[in-house]
Order: C-alpha cells, then sequence, then structure tokens
C-alpha cells in the first residue's frame, strides 16, 4: 500500500510542475490530455502494483481482425 500512495506522490509532483507551466501558456488542450494521460498511466500502474490482470491491448487487436483474416483466407481457398 505504501508503494501506491509513492505512485501517487510522485503523480502529484509531475501535474504540479508541468500543469501551472501549460496555464500560463494557456493551452487547455494540452491541460486535458496531460491530464487524462497522467490519470490513466497512474491507474494502470497501481493496478499493476496491485497485481489486477490487465488485457493486452493485442487481445482487442486479434479480437477484431481474426474474422477479417478468416474472411480473406476463404476467398484465397
Amino acid at each position: 500500500m505504501m508503494m501506491a500512495i509513492f505512485i501517487l506522490i510522485i503523480s502529484a509532483v509531475i501535474a504540479f510542475a508541468f500543469i501551472p507551466t501549460f496555464k500560463k501558456n494557456r493551452e487547455t488542450k494540452t491541460i486535458v490530455i496531460f491530464s487524462i494521460l497522467l490519470l490513466l498511466g497512474t491507474a494502470l500502474n497501481i493496478a499493476i502494483l496491485l497485481k489486477v490482470k490487465i488485457p493486452s491491448p493485442l487481445d482487442l487487436i486479434t479480437y477484431i481482425f481474426s474474422p477479417i483474416k478468416d474472411y480473406i483466407v476463404s476467398l484465397t481457398k
């Protein structure tokens, strides 16, 4: 649990280091994208720390493209 708190502290330090610069330059889109990616990365790191099974993105790609592959293979037979 201590490592999860450490990850949250590091994420907060990163946010406090970059967000004021973005605000100063009035980059609101950058702040939104930066915040989403930082939250996603923090959540994934904590999930990995807690040994939650995270599916591979390759599984989704395989699921989507396997019917297409099967169709193309059936055309060549």
